[in-house]
Order: C-alpha cells, then structure tokens, then sequence
C-alpha cells in the first residue's frame, strides 16, 4: 500500500489527503480479520489514487473504487494495471453512489471545506453496505452525529481512536508533520 502513489494534483476543496499506509492498513487488516473482506464485494467510497483498494485486492476483495477527481481515478486505474491487482472503477458522487456491497472501507472527507460531506459518504456507506469501515475527524460533536446517525439506520458502532500523521501535501503547509486525532469506526447491520 506504501507504494500507491500520491493524488497527481490534490484539490483542496475535495480535501484529497494520501492516508498514511500504517492507517491505511490497519483499517483493511481489522476488515480482513473480521472477515469482511476475502470474497466480499467492496467498496471505496472516495477512493483517490487506491490505497484502500490496492489492499483489498491484494487480501481476495472484489473492490470497487469510486472517486469524483477523474484524474485521481485514472492515476488508480494505472497503478493497479501495473500492479496486476483487479478493481473496478467508477468515476461519480459518492454521495448520491448506489449498488449492494459486503463491506464499504472508506476516507471520507472530513467536512472541513465543505461542513457535513463525511455525514453524506457515511449516510451512502449504511445505505449501500452491510459492514462498514470509515475514517473519521476525532470530536466529541462528530462522535455524538455519527452514533446518532448510525444507530438510527440500525448499525452497532466501535471506535478505534489513532493519530493521523500528516506530512506536508498543499503549498501553503509549513510544518514537517502536523499531527491530529481521527477515530476509525466499524459498524455493523444489527438488524
């Protein structure tokens, strides 16, 4: 997963961030493990360049990527041909995305340029899946929304709190590494 390369020009307002490999792939081993994602048809719902994806595939997942930057998803597209791992592609809204899958594993954005988009991916994510893996700003306000929202829509929460290391990726970014608290949630289809 180290070796996926980078959005070739990240746009701010679609807060395109690379997710560090460690991140990356602690979320897909914890959905490997739980046994959500050999087999199961997956989605990435955001998927940028294919981090998420290229580990599913590697680990037996029928992965799809969704991603609205066309230039992201084409950078995806060329890795994974060169990589010789499978994945469909899907350019469009992930928040207006359907179909049926096992597991959704996605980054989200975090709602910082445009307020409440991690509430629309995780809303298309409950929808559209059984099992859903998704990164998250770490707040009590945004803990308190995503339970409700999850619960109302029938699905058990867990919270993996970690710190997502950030290393310079805009321009105007000044630190070497800015550090910042994220949860990782797993929800479940209770009923």
């Amino acid at each position: 997963m180290e070796r996926v390369p980078p959005h070739p020009s990240p746009k701010v307002e679609l807060e395109q961030y690379l997710t560090p490999s460690h991140i990356a792939s602690s979320l897909v081993w914890t959905a490997f493990i739980q046994g959500n994602i050999t087999g199961k048809r997956v989605a990435d719902l955001g998927c940028g360049t294919g981090r998420l994806c290229a580990g599913i595939s590697r680990l037996e997942g029928e992965c799809v990527c969704v991603e609205v930057d066309r230039e992201s998803l084409q950078t995806a597209v060329r890795f994974f041909r060169g990589e010789g791992l499978d994945a469909e592609f899907v350019e469009g809204d992930c928040t207006q995305f359907t179909g049926r899958f096992d597991t959704v594993i996605q980054n989200p954005p975090f709602g910082v340029k445009v307020r409440g988009v991690d509430l629309l991916f995780l809303r298309t994510a409950l929808r559209i899946a059984r099992v859903v893996y998704s990164i998250h700003k770490s707040n009590p306000t945004t803990r308190e929304l995503i339970r409700g929202e999850a619960q109302r829509q029938g699905f058990s929460v867990e919270v993996l709190g970690t710190e997502f290391p950030m290393r310079p990726y805009y321009p105007w970014h000044k630190s070497s590494l800015h550090r910042f608290l994220v949860d990782l949630y797993v929800f479940k289809k209770v009923a």
